[in-house]
């Protein structure tokens, strides 16, 4: 998923590079730009909120599993 995102956001910025320096960059397709960068900005901001989250979630499982590996071992030592 995030390198999807990344990848829209390369792709994105060539594309602004490519129409600039082509010089048909009119104050419409400056506007759209300027729309597509807050969005893609949007969309990358709640993608790492996203990893943040998934990384602290399995951050937690393997806790959670680490505690029951140790409470079978001392089980089965019984």
């Amino acid at each position: 998923m995030k390198k999807t995102i990344m990848n829209i956001v390369k792709y994105s910025a060539l594309a602004v590079i490519v129409g600039v320096a082509a010089g048909c960059a009119s104050s419409e397709t400056t506007k759209m730009i300027e729309e597509n960068q807050k969005a893609i900005a949007q969309v990358t901001a709640t993608a790492n909120d996203a990893s943040r989250k998934a990384d602290a979630a399995m951050s937690a499982a393997r806790a959670a599993q680490e505690c029951c590996t140790r409470s079978y071992k001392k089980s089965m030592d019984k």
